[in-house]
């Protein structure tokens, strides 16, 4: 026990002081904290719901239908398994998702998702405004752990600091305000909660422990089924506290040790068999697996995904400091507190380590961490208030000092929340476009679209995907691009069909009957499903199939490339594949034996308006298209060929010397300047071109926003 410890974490003795107000301090210091922790959860709640005005004032930008949208693409996943259990159709094998490999659906059903489903059941509200307000709700329950903890080390003036700055630490706000409908508005509760419970296990001296103990082990077992897709992650972080617990505090009579021990088998073998008894090799292929992924590391053929995700980017100090406490004299004064807490508290401060380390995490490696950097931030600053506190009997001055330092080092963050503006990631007018997909596409269509819009098709379309936020692996997202940046519209065509038939699993066995890794496997297969049935057969004829191999004959493996019978497919275009074309193009390039692929120069130009062969924008855009010259963000450009798409005519300009192509397409006020490499990709020659033919045709289309295609490949006669 650290010197100066107190034996029970929640008696604190409130120190004397002469006047009569200190004298109703000490009657009432229940009801004063209590007070104090309201008044800071409504100020959490404020910063949290503020943009409701503004999403009001916008609705374009946040509404749709009446109905708010929300600001995680990750969120609708949740959301849908919520619409899944309101209407009864909970399944267990989700065919909606990762066509045609069809994941499991979770079970029990994330906690999340049980939440959302329970309130619009009790309560009869749209599940998207439950959606959007739930994460708000929740993300003050930090306050609980935080005030804890803080109470803990220093006392309640630690507490209401750290749950003050805690609470609204910029980046934590982010992923716990309106609409983030996602995970992280409350590991971050579970993880500091976890250790405040066996912090207190460990130091008690009275059985009290036990209610402690396991109250640890219930926010494990809510941890496992509220991070469902991590309980790897979940089962480290909550047990390292109570590892330190064991190791350097408790010690039982031999009675309790007994029980103890009794009780945490009871609670290891419900844990292996709902998890499974693999759960501890999991737990280390995982971390393995994990520390690949943040660390950016390429592994085998294919890129890592990381790379190409802007939360798994590493921040600069500037930025840590910017989405914490937004400003660096506050954010020093955290540390240096933190620091005097591990030197003061040295033994007791271990059971912060977990949510230390995965802060540290944001500094090493990716800026999803950060919200791991709030309880620590606002740790560090309680400490230091509760320093200062601690000289308010030397003088009276510190009674004074001591309120107005929480408010300064409050106050940065305070007013950046509330400056801020937390728009959905899906406008409404991609919304519009799923929405239209539901009534226009076939009811057990499939819609190939770039992994990011994966959840939010499977809810607003209604409509299966091949590719999202928890399958994006990188073989999967090479090949979820391959459509879009080649060149080839039959290779597009004719690889959507297929794998919508045949799948990860299909190409794999493929990869496996050849001998071949995807070096050169993946370059067989795309010769072969550019060439059509009848060229197909003449390049099976020269494969040297295992002799175990799946298809025995070359008719059955023209059957497996050309499929007879499949889902109908169907490929969806969007605005913001404008402005993620660097990373989507990249990897549908991807040469999986060169270790590379292409990144393309694509920019996108809104609200143009020709004049004499002269196009403009208000952006300051402007195209000299007889002179093959463009003016864009400063930058000048000599054009190898401008184009017009009138939508009836083509009107094509004298080539320039350049290198670069502008296209425009006059009924939206559209264009954009690109090189060669992604002119001639099946993206762009739909999307600007609105090239129709044997293999596309067009169902629906509001450019720039979304286009919806028809997929016909060739079929086997």
């Amino acid at each position: 026990m650290d010197k100066g410890q107190t034996a029970d974490p929640l008696s604190h003795s409130c120190p004397q002081g002469p006047t009569a107000m200190s004298a109703w301090f000490k009657g009432h210091k229940r009801l004063v904290e209590i007070a104090g922790l309201l008044l800071i959860i409504t100020i959490g709640l404020l910063v949290r719901i503020e943009d409701l005005r503004d999403w009001q004032q916008y609705p374009h930008r946040a509404f749709y239908k009446g109905q708010p949208l929300l600001t995680t693409f990750d969120g609708y996943y949740y959301l849908t398994l919520a619409r899944d259990l309101v209407e009864g159709t909970y399944l267990p094998v989700n065919r909606m998702r990762a066509v045609p490999d069809y994941p499991s659906r979770p079970w029990p059903p994330p906690l999340l998702s049980v939440l959302a489903a329970g309130v619009a059941k009790a309560t009869g509200l749209s599940l998207n405004w439950i959606g959007i307000m739930l994460p708000a709700v929740l993300g003050l329950l930090l306050v609980v752990p935080l005030y804890g903890l803080g109470r803990f080390y220093g006392g309640p003036v630690m507490g209401f600091t750290a749950s003050l700055t805690g609470l609204l630490s910029f980046y934590y706000v982010y992923r716990s305000s309106l609409g983030w409908f996602d995970t992280d508005c409350m590991n971050v509760t579970w993880a500091t909660g976890a250790a405040w419970c066996f912090l207190t296990f460990g130091t008690c001296s009275t059985r009290k422990r036990y209610w402690y103990l396991m109250a640890g082990m219930v926010t494990f077992i809510l941890f496992l089924w509220w991070w469902d897709q991590t309980p790897q992650v979940a089962t480290l972080v909550t047990l390292v506290p109570l590892l330190v617990a064991l190791v350097f505090f408790y010690r039982p009579t031999k009675g309790e040790g007994i029980i103890f021990l009794m009780a945490v088998m009871a609670m290891a073998i419900v844990v292996l068999a709902w998890k499974g008894v693999d759960l501890p090799a999991r737990i280390v292929s995982d971390a393995v697996h994990r520390y690949n992924y943040i660390s950016k590391e390429a592994t085998g053929y294919f890129p890592n995904m990381g790379l190409t995700i802007s939360e798994q980017e590493r921040p600069d100090l500037s930025e840590i400091v910017a989405k914490t406490t937004d400003s660096l004299p506050v954010f020093l004064v955290s540390c240096l507190g933190l620091g005097l807490l591990f030197v003061k508290k040295p033994k007791t401060s271990l059971f912060l380590s977990v949510p230390l380390v995965l802060g540290i995490f944001s500094f090493l490696f990716a800026k999803r961490f950060l919200i791991f950097l709030a309880p620590m931030t606002a740790l560090g600053t309680g400490f230091i208030a509760s320093t200062l506190w601690g000289y308010r009997t030397r003088s009276r001055a510190f009674v004074v000092a001591v309120p107005v330092f929480v408010v300064l080092v409050a106050w940065p963050s305070f007013s950046k929340d509330m400056k801020k503006n937390f728009w959905p990631k899906e406008p409404p007018h991609l919304i519009a476009g799923m929405d239209l997909a539901s009534r226009k596409t076939a009811s057990n269509g499939v819609i190939w679209a770039w992994w990011d819009h994966g959840y939010p098709i499977n809810y607003w379309a209604r409509r299966a995907t091949i590719n999202d936020g928890s399958v994006h692996n990188p073989e999967r997202s090479v090949y979820n691009g391959i459509p879009l940046a080649t060149h080839d519209e039959r290779l597009a065509a004719n690889f959507m069909r297929f794998y919508v038939a045949r799948g990860l699993t299909g190409i794999h066995k493929f990869y496996e009957a050849t001998g071949e890794g995807a070096d050169r496997g993946l370059p067989l297969i795309k010769r072969i499903l550019a060439a059509g049935p009848e060229g197909a057969r003449n390049i099976l004829k020269g494969i040297r199939f295992k002799a175990n191999a799946h298809g025995a004959t070359e008719n059955d493996w023209l059957e497996f490339f050309y499929p007879r019978h499949v889902r109908p497919v169907y490929l969806f275009l969007d605005w913001r594949l404008t402005f993620t074309n660097y990373w989507w193009f990249w990897l549908g390039t991807w040469n999986p034996a060169l270790h590379d692929g292409i990144h393309p120069f694509y920019q996108s130009i809104y609200g143009l308006r020709l004049s004499d062969n002269v196009a403009r924008n208000a952006d300051g855009f402007e195209a000299d298209l007889e002179k093959a010259v463009a003016v864009f963000q400063g930058r000048r450009f000599l054009l190898k060929r401008a184009v017009i798409y009138t939508g009836d005519s083509i009107e094509e300009f004298a080539r320039g010397h350049g290198s670069i192509n502008l296209e425009l397409y006059a009924p939206a006020d559209f264009a954009a300047i690109e090189d060669d490499a992604i002119a001639e990709s099946v993206f762009n020659k739909l999307f600007i071109r609105h090239r129709p033919g044997k293999y596309f045709s067009l169902v629906a289309e509001r450019v720039p926003s979304f286009q919806i295609w028809k997929v016909d490949g060739d079929r086997l006669e």
